[in-house]
Order: C-alpha cells, then structure tokens, then sequence
C-alpha cells in the first residue's frame, strides 16, 4: 500500500508545471520559513512568552531531529527512485536513507511546538508541514510511510517537550505559592 500510494501521487509529477514548481518549492525552499520563524521567535519578537516559546521549539526540533537520526540507523529503508523503476525525479537526491523523512520530521516539530503557543499560527504551520510532506512524494524522495514516521516522531517530540515544559511551569507556580502565600 505504502508503494500504492506513492506512485498514485509521483504519477502527478512531470505533467503540470505549476503543480511541479509549487511542490518543487514546498520542498526546498519552504524548510526555511519555518526556520525564519523559530529564529523570529528566538530573537526579534517583543514578547518574553514567545522567545520562551522559541527556546521550547528549537528544543523540540533538536529533539525530533535527534530521534529521527536514531530512527533512521536502527531501520534504514532505500530511497523509492533507488528501489523502483519508472519514478519521476523532479530534485535530485543522494540515494541514502529516505526514514524517516527529515524534512517532514522538522517542519512538524516546529509546527506541533507552535500550537502549543499559538492555536492560529500552530495550525497554519501544520497546513505547510502537510504540504511538505506531501511534496517529499510528489518529488519521487519519500514513501508514506516515510512522511508518516517524520510527523509521529515530531509528535512524539513535542509532546514530550511540551510536558516538560508543563511540569517546570507547574513547580513554578507552586514555588512562587510556597514563597507568597497569600497573594
């Protein structure tokens, strides 16, 4: 099924040049907007609660990169254009490991640790995250499969982060009762 649905999608590719540029884009450049934001986030927004935010994103996407980088020694799986045949290949790619999807695995770590902050903009960047993992498809890099495991380990990441995040807030808060019991 995992190979069904890839070709069904790398079957588009080389038929529109619209469609082949957008996802063209979505897969190599739109990485950085997510990366402009983390930075935005980190250093230029006024806020002390969004560069605290910025910090926990940046910890998440450490996070799910290093896990995907474990993931991907323990299960190494071939790239779909190294394994079969009559695959369109719109960006050329080394022909390593294709899982997870790295590309995937960032753009929803970032996304996933944003709408913990941010419903509004949290949800946007899942929107772009999907597209890039579609596009890592469409450009004859990824299998399903591959894209799949990026997003469950970003998850896996950010929830995880996000419960740290929780517990130290909470032994803020108590720490803050202990010391001002009765504001």
């Amino acid at each position: 099924m995992d190979f069904t649905i890839f070709q069904w999608m790398n079957d588009l590719a080389g038929k529109n040049d619209f469609l082949d540029g957008f996802m063209i884009f979505m897969t190599d450049y739109a990485p950085y907007g997510f990366a402009l934001i983390l930075f935005l986030m980190l250093f230029y927004w006024r806020s002390k609660s969004w560069r605290i935010s910025g910090l926990y994103t940046g910890l998440t996407l450490s996070t799910a990169l290093a896990m995907s980088f474990v993931i991907g020694q323990i299960w190494s799986r071939e790239r779909p254009f190294v394994v079969h045949e009559d695959i369109t290949v719109l960006i050329p790619h080394a022909a390593d490991s294709s899982f997870p999807s790295d590309h995937t695995t960032a753009a929803f770590a970032i996304a996933f640790a944003l709408w913990y902050h941010n419903r509004l903009l949290g949800g946007t960047m899942l929107g772009f995250a999907m597209l890039i993992g579609i596009s890592r498809l469409y450009v004859g890099h990824h299998y399903p499969g591959d894209v799949l495991a990026g997003i469950v380990t970003a998850f896996i990441a950010a929830k995880g982060v996000q419960m740290i995040r929780n517990k130290r807030e909470r032994k803020k808060i108590s720490a803050q009762n202990i010391l001002s019991p009765y504001q």
